[in-house]
C-alpha cells in the first residue's frame, strides 16, 4: 500500500552532506527488494494456508477465521508487483488509471478485511469463554462464514474513497499513481483562474486537498486501527478476567497463534499510521524531511511485509521445532489452526456446572 497520499514532492536540497534524491533512491530499492521477498513468501504460505483449510483441514469456526486472514494477505501479496515496478520505475506507473485504483483500493479493502477479521476472532473468543453455553449451541462455521462475507462488504465499502480519489497523473513522459484529493470540477476553476485571482484559488485547492487527505488519513486510523484494537483489547481483557476468576490458563494453541498474529498486525501497522500522521501534519508543497524520507518508506513496508507473516506464524507455533521434520505439514498446520482446548475446557465445565444445576441457563459465566 502507499504510504503517500498526494503528489510526490521531490527535492534536491541536502541534510548534512545526504542528498534527498540519494535517500530517496536508496529507500526505492529497500522498498522494492521487500515487495519482492514479501510478494514470493505471502503467495505461497497464503496459498498453502488456503488449500489446507479448504482441502485438508477440518472445517472449524477457527479455520474459517484462518481461511478469511489468508484470503485477505494472498489478495494484497498478488498486487504487490505492481507496486515494486512502479517505485523500479522511479514512480512511473504504467498500467493505466483503472489498474491505479484497483491496486490502491484494493490494498486498502485487505487491511481492513484483515483488522476486522482479527476483532472478529478476538470477539467470537471472548464470547466462547464468557458465554461457553451459549456458544456450544450456537457457534458454528455457517455462522462464520456469514459474518466473514459481511466484514469483507464492510472493507470494501471503507475502502471507497480510495477507489474514488486514487487517479494517475502525466507529466513529461512520466505517469504517477496517486491519490488525487481535488474534483475535475475544482481543477477546472483553478485552471481558468484569472491572474488576479489565482493566486487566493491556489490557497483554496490547497486547503481542500490537505483538508480531504487528512480526514481519510483520520478516517483509515479510527475505522482501521484504534476501534478495532480497542475492542481486541477490551475482549482480551474480559478472557484474562474471567479465566482469572475460573482458575483457568488459555492453554489451546490457537489461542496462542491468534495472540502472535494480533501483536504481529499491531507492530508492523502502528510505524505507518505513525507516519501517515507525521505526513498530515506536514505543510503542503515542501520538501519532506529526512524522517520522513526515511520513514514512510520503511513504515510502508513494514506494513507489507504483514501479509507474508501469518504463515509463517502457523508453522512455527503448530509444534515444537525438533518435530518438525518427523511431521507433515498438514499436521502442523492443523495443530495451529484446528486446535481448541481452551474454548472446549471453558464450555466443558460450564456444561457439567450447568447439569449440577439442572437448568443451562442457570450458569454462571
Amino acid at each position: 500500500m502507499d504510504a503517500i497520499d498526494s503528489l510526490p514532492t521531490n527535492s534536491s536540497e541536502a541534510w548534512d552532506g545526504v542528498t534527498a534524491d540519494g535517500v530517496d533512491t536508496a529507500m526505492r530499492y529497500f522498498s522494492v527488494v521487500i515487495y519482492v521477498v514479501t510478494f514470493v513468501l505471502g503467495m505461497l504460505g497464503n496459498g498453502l494456508v488456503i488449500w489446507a483449510t479448504v482441502f485438508q483441514l477440518k472445517w472449524t469456526v477457527n479455520t474459517v477465521w484462518f481461511l478469511g486472514l489468508a484470503l485477505a494477505d494472498f489478495t494484497f501479496s498478488l498486487l504487490l508487483p505492481f507496486s515494486a515496478a512502479y517505485l523500479a520505475l522511479d514512480y512511473h506507473w504504467p498500467f493505466g488509471t483503472a489498474l491505479c485504483k484497483i491496486n490502491s483500493g484494493v490494498g486498502v479493502l485487505t487491511m481492513f478485511a484483515s483488522v476486522l477479521t482479527l476483532t472478529a476472532i478476538s470477539l467470537d473468543r471472548c464470547v466462547s469463554v464468557v458465554m461457553p453455553v451459549w456458544s456450544q449451541n450456537h457457534r458454528r462455521p455457517r455462522l462464520a462464514i456469514l459474518v466473514s462475507l459481511a466484514l469483507w462488504g464492510m472493507s470494501a465499502l471503507l475502502s471507497v474513497p480510495t477507489f474514488l480519489y486514487r487517479d494517475t497523473y502525466t507529466y513529461d513522459e512520466t505517469t504517477t499513481c496517486y491519490t488525487n484529493f481535488a474534483t475535475m470540477a475544482e481543477e477546472k476553476a483553478l485552471e481558468t483562474a484569472t491572474e488576479e485571482d489565482y493566486d487566493a484559488a491556489l490557497e483554496e485547492y490547497e486547503s481542500i486537498r490537505t483538508t480531504r487527505f487528512q480526514a481519510l488519513a483520520i478516517f483509515r486510523f479510527l475505522l482501521g486501527f484504534l476501534l478495532p484494537f480497542l475492542l481486541i483489547g477490551a475482549s482480551y481483557a474480559t478472557i484474562g478476567l474471567q479465566l482469572w476468576r475460573k482458575h483457568m490458563a488459555p492453554s489451546g494453541k490457537p489461542f496462542k497463534v491468534i495472540a502472535a498474529i494480533i501483536l504481529a498486525f499491531l507492530l508492523c501497522w502502528t510505524p505507518f499510521h505513525t507516519f501517515i500522521f507525521l505526513e498530515v501534519r506536514h505543510p503542503p508543497n515542501l520538501p519532506y524531511s529526512l524522517a520522513l524520507k526515511v520513514g514512510i518508506p520503511l513504515s510502508s513496508s513494514l506494513a507489507t511485509v504483514n501479509s507474508c507473516l501469518n504463515p509463517i506464524l502457523y508453522i512455527c507455533m503448530g509444534q515444537g521445532f525438533r518435530d518438525k521434520i518427523k511431521r507433515s505439514l498438514r499436521k502442523i498446520l492443523e495443530q495451529a489452526l484446528v486446535e481448541d482446548s481452551t474454548v472446549s475446557h471453558a464450555t466443558s465445565r460450564a456444561r457439567t456446572k450447568s447439569v449440577s444445576l439442572g437448568n443451562e441457563g442457570s450458569t454462571l459465566v
